[in-house]
């Protein structure tokens, strides 16, 4: 509730002077500010935003396996999960941020060049998309367009990458945190929280290994987008521990929604008997 409170008083006090030089997460406040004008509700947009990541779901899966089958199941899954389900509407957690996630990586096959920009917006409105960044080199990296093509979108990636380091060491970027501190207990704590917050997905828990050991399987056969799931999920796995590891941040169920989403997307790449 306290949470709730400090995000519908920041939307509905938010100006573009919020934009600043320090990266923080202003561009979620800015779709929230945007349902309370042309809703007059704050849940509005986090709902519709909930749907197209849904079918967003769909089309990634029909773009890497080319069968609709595929997509159907993989919104399924994603539909059924509780996870999804208790933050599909909630303004204090919303689905902004992984929406823009999972488009950059849709881009990557439909238009590279946007890729990157779409990356750039969900680390505006979520800083942990931060950590993200080399999954999205390992899936282009996987990925089934051509070598050119992945040169190219590599590069616009490295361009944001360079542009970020040299806005650090110049000191455009400020209110950065400056006494990070690894802290090994609570790293180690940190892989708990997953069964804390899965533990109403039953499809999620039980399926998690039998899935992966099936990407594997599917990638040894000549799928090579299965590796990129397998790294995809491995790395939202590893996102909790860091976070707790590295600041004083408690780890929040919803941080999980994307592990749902790529989950549900490699059940749906194993129903395609498509290889290389």
């Amino acid at each position: 509730l306290g949470d709730y409170q400090g995000v519908k008083r920041a939307a509905e006090n938010w100006t573009l002077n919020e934009f600043n030089t320090s990266l923080s997460p202003q561009l979620r406040y800015f779709f929230l500010h945007a349902s309370f004008l042309i809703f007059d509700n704050i849940r509005v947009l986090p709902f519709l935003a909930s749907i197209a990541l849904l079918v967003l779901t769909y089309y990634t899966t029909l773009k890497i396996t080319k069968k609709r089958f595929a997509g159907i199941i993989a919104m399924i899954v994603l539909l059924q999960s509780n996870l999804f389900l208790l933050f599909d509407t909630t303004a204090t957690y919303e689905n902004f941020w992984i929406l823009f996630y999972l488009l950059s990586l849709y881009l990557i096959y439909r238009m590279p060049s946007l890729s990157a920009l779409s990356y750039i917006l969900s680390v505006f409105s979520k800083h942990i998309v931060i950590v993200y960044l080399p999954m999205t080199f390992f899936f282009i990296y996987r990925s089934t367009i051509s070598k050119r093509k992945k040169i190219f979108t590599a590069s616009f990636y490295g361009v944001i990458l360079s542009f970020v380091l040299i806005a650090f060491m110049t000191g455009f970027i400020t209110h950065v945190p400056t006494d990070i501190v690894f802290d090994s207990k609570k790293f180690l704590l940190g892989f708990t929280s997953m069964a804390n917050s899965l533990r109403f997905d039953g499809v999620v828990l039980i399926g998690l290994l039998p899935v992966i050991v099936l990407l594997f399987i599917k990638s040894r056969n000549g799928f090579p987008q299965a590796d990129s799931f397998l790294v995809l999920m491995a790395g939202v796995l590893l996102s909790a521990p860091l976070l707790i590891g590295l600041t004083d941040i408690t780890n929040q169920p919803y941080r999980f929604i994307p592990l749902v989403v790529f989950f549900a997307i490699a059940v749906g790449t194993l129903f395609s008997q498509k290889i290389r």
